[in-house]
C-alpha cells in the first residue's frame, strides 16, 4: 500500500512536470475515453453500467497493464 503512494506522488510530481509525459497520459486518456463514449453500457451521467464508475475519472487514470496489453483494473469489458 505505501509503496502504490508513493508511485502515485511520484507520477503526479513527473505528470506536472515532464510535458513529454503529460502529452502522452492526455492522449491516452482522450483514446480511452473515445472507446467509453462508444460503448453500449457507457450511460448518459458518463457512468459505465457495468463497473459504476465515472468514466471522464477513470480513464486519467494511470493504471498497469497486463500481459496482453490490457489495463489492470481499467474497463471490465477489456477493451481498453
Amino acid at each position: 500500500m505505501v509503496k502504490q503512494i508513493i508511485k502515485g506522488y511520484i507520477l503526479w510530481i513527473w505528470y506536472y512536470l515532464y510535458r513529454p509525459y503529460r502529452n502522452k497520459q492526455k492522449a491516452e486518456a482522450q483514446r480511452r475515453i473515445e472507446i467509453c463514449e462508444k460503448c453500449e453500457h457507457f450511460e448518459s451521467t458518463r457512468t459505465c453500467a457495468l463497473c459504476g464508475c465515472f468514466m471522464d475519472i477513470k480513464t486519467k487514470m494511470p493504471l498497469d497493464l497486463d500481459e496482453e496489453g490490457f489495463s489492470i483494473d481499467g474497463c471490465y469489458d477489456r477493451r481498453w
